[in-house]
């Protein structure tokens, strides 16, 4: 009798400990810098190249599987993309020089539950950035559709479906790093798709309802096996946190990734903001830091709420060039799980940010992303895939000057 009573006394005592412990689960504040300089007018566009034309077949067939009605095709009006992520080589690479992954997506979010389907990761090459095809010898998308038993259930309303989303790359020592988020599919699941090693295994361990996974490539045409990179368990998120977006770069000694966490009380951030930017570091792209040890990312203007006081980050998209870190930032009403206006942040140190103040889109922006094209001493000439939430990417391009950056961080 005395054994089993110590034994309820020590199991209480380990909950109410883990329970102290979520309730102290903090991501690190960064230093903040003591800035006044005024930051930069706006980011005026060089030019507007027109609307993208994708000139692919979406596919939301399960493994094996190739009914016509989960193959559209999203070319010239059908415009259906979502997530553009781009990477330019100037001498092109296999032949190309734009280099985008994507996934297809039909509708606003929540409005279609067969569109979670159809949102693969899926790559498409171009020499213009306008018209983009499939590189010769892949077959989109990357991954196909998870089944509904490879699945967990998200809610008791819609049917058991998970899904991949959130699509992200880097391209660094000649390799293609692509990473995207598997929601709501099973950790047994993924333990079938994953290279089967000990790190992969153990990060698979306890269900997470979102996990981020990596495949790496060559040619961008072969891809390696799935490998697991972090979840939304302890210690890599707060439980059940949506890690929404995550953009990962390269700054020449580490990969550094940011990613998006909702703030769901005082649990997990001291702020109020409804969602907050975090950044980790990692030496092989792999292995990241966990929650406790990434640093909540410090705006030192936030000219959205401006727009509207509710507005926070929703998505985002991160590049790096010449020692100047970059966010496209897609900001809305995160409590209604959705963005409108569109703004980008520079920095110089990837942790303090200052965000041009004027948005480069206000109303129907989604998650899009900018690019370097060409740096000399003077100049930054990036590219920008502008995205909204009917579907349609923009092909835009601008010029930052860095002298005026630079004189922002004096």
């Amino acid at each position: 009798m005395y054994k089993s009573i110590l034994a309820v006394l020590c199991l209480l005592n380990l909950l109410f400990s883990c329970t102290r412990v979520d309730e102290n689960f903090y991501a690190q504040d960064p230093d903040k810098l003591d800035l006044i300089a005024k930051p930069l007018d706006s980011v005026i566009f060089d030019d507007e190249k027109g609307i993208v034309n994708i000139n692919i077949k979406a596919n939301a067939n399960f493994f094996g599987l190739n009914y016509s009605k989960f193959l559209i095709d999203i070319a010239n009006e059908n415009h259906s993309y979502c997530h553009p992520d781009v990477l330019y080589f100037p001498q092109g690479f296999n032949g190309y020089k734009y280099w985008m992954a994507f996934t297809p997506y039909f509708g606003a979010v929540g409005t279609n539950q067969n569109s979670k389907r159809f949102e693969n990761p899926t790559v498409v090459v171009s020499n213009d950035g306008i018209n983009w095809v499939s590189p010769i010898g892949l077959i989109n998308p990357i991954m196909a559709a998870p089944f509904p038993q490879e699945s967990i259930r998200e809610n008791n309303r819609d049917p058991k479906q998970g899904f991949w989303s959130d699509v992200d790359w880097v391209y660094v020592n000649n390799k293609f790093y692509l990473y995207y988020r598997a929601s709501f599919i099973s950790a047994s699941a993924l333990k079938k798709k994953v290279e089967k090693n000990s790190e992969n295994l153990k990060k698979l361990e306890v269900e997470a309802q979102r996990t981020i996974v990596q495949q790496t490539s060559v040619d961008g045409v072969n891809w390696s096996t799935m490998n697991i990179v972090f979840t939304s368990n302890p210690p890599f998120s707060p439980r059940n946190n949506h890690v929404l977006s995550p953009s990962f770069i390269h700054d020449g000694n580490k990969f550094i990734s940011y990613e998006i966490e909702l703030n769901f009380g005082k649990k997990n951030f001291k702020g109020n903001d409804p969602s907050y930017v975090i950044r980790r570091n990692s030496s092989d792209g792999m292995n990241f830091d966990f929650f406790r040890e990434s640093k909540i990312v410090n705006f030192l203007n936030k000219p959205w709420l401006k727009l509207n006081p509710a507005y926070s980050p929703w998505h985002i998209q991160a590049t790096y060039v010449d020692g100047y870190y970059f966010l496209c930032m897609a900001i809305g009403d995160v409590k209604k799980y959705t963005s409108e206006a569109l703004y980008i942040a520079y920095s110089k140190d990837g942790l303090n940010y200052q965000v041009f103040p004027k948005a480069i889109v206000e109303n129907n922006a989604y998650r899009s992303s900018i690019f370097p094209m060409k740096t000399d001493e003077k100049n930054i000439q990036m590219g920008a895939m502008i995205a909204n939430k009917s579907g349609e990417f923009r092909y835009k391009e601008f010029t930052l000057s860095k002298e005026k950056i630079d004189n922002c961080w004096k």
